[in-house]
């Protein structure tokens, strides 16, 4: 049975620290009913496990659950139209064999495959090397049509830099590297967008796994900025881009400038000073 009031202090923790959304208490209180008509049409047994999100101020909850096709997630979303949007770039990205697969949809709801343990990457003991990382990035990006994508990264960048803006970091030479990329593209893919490890889960039989995509279209350095900049300090994010560069196949000029571009955005999301001041740091080319 579903705890409304702790999932409530959960998302509104969330959105305190985010500084972005508002908790939709209504489609919280709706839950419960909702939860019981999939049960029922679907054939689910409902687990005990519930994660909860706040992706971009948009509330969900994901609880583990089983039925005919084996170990499944139930994915519950308060803005069933972004959930649609998410469920169309998962089909996208299908055939690379990186994402859960959809098993069922109904209004502001999905059936996932279960990824096995689906441990999160940030939280593993020890991360996926760069030829590791470099595989994953590659089957990702070698599907999906980047015309399908539901937004232009600049409109997605603006998002992302106004958020960290209201969070008190100073944006604006992120915003002038990145103009300059997006004034001389490269390769064009379709970018899942959203590509930080807590969204990239350890699959038993298919390696690394993505989840939650907030596609756009774009340059593959996008994607792989995040995996640069989860290097505990410079010299383990140096190592990483030139490795993950050479692996992947990236210009690493190019891959250096957008980590230094998303540098402060990483560094809004953390709450450890001295990697707050390492990521800030490479974030102004003191390397």
């Amino acid at each position: 049975m579903l705890d409304l009031e702790e999932i409530t202090a959960r998302f509104q923790a969330i959105a305190d620290y985010a500084r972005h959304g508002k908790v939709n208490h209504r489609w919280l209180a709706a839950l419960p009913g909702q939860l019981e008509a999939l049960s029922r049409a679907w054939e689910l047994e409902i687990g005990t496990d519930v994660e909860t999100d706040f992706t971009s101020g948009v509330s969900s909850v994901v609880i583990a659950c089983t039925g005919p096709l084996g170990a499944s997630s139930l994915k519950l979303a308060a803005d069933s139209y972004a959930l649609a949007e998410e469920v169309s770039m998962l089909r996208q990205f299908a055939p690379s064999g990186r994402v859960p697969e959809v098993r069922n949809t109904a209004r502001g709801a999905v059936l996932l495959e279960a990824v096995t343990p689906g441990t999160p990457v940030e939280k593993l003991p020890e991360q996926p090397d760069p030829v590791e990382y470099a595989r994953f990035l590659d089957d990702l990006h070698a599907v999906g049509d980047p015309e399908a994508a539901p937004r232009r990264i600049t409109d997605w960048l603006e998002l992302m830099y106004g958020w960290t803006e209201r969070g008190g970091l100073d944006v604006a030479d992120s915003r002038r590297i990145t103009a300059e990329l997006l004034a001389d593209p490269a390769d064009r893919v379709l970018l899942h967008g959203d590509l930080h490890l807590g969204n990239v889960l350890a699959s038993d039989s298919r390696g690394l796994v993505a989840r939650s995509p907030i596609a756009c279209a774009g340059e593959r350095c996008f994607d792989a900025a995040d995996y640069v900049l989860e290097g505990w300090d410079r010299a383990a994010m140096l190592r990483r881009r030139d490795e993950l560069a050479s692996e992947a196949r990236l210009d690493v000029d190019r891959l250096d400038a957008w980590c230094r571009a998303m540098a402060p955005l990483g560094a809004s999301r953390s709450n450890t000073p001295e990697r707050i001041s390492e990521l800030l740091a490479f974030g102004r080319g003191e390397y």
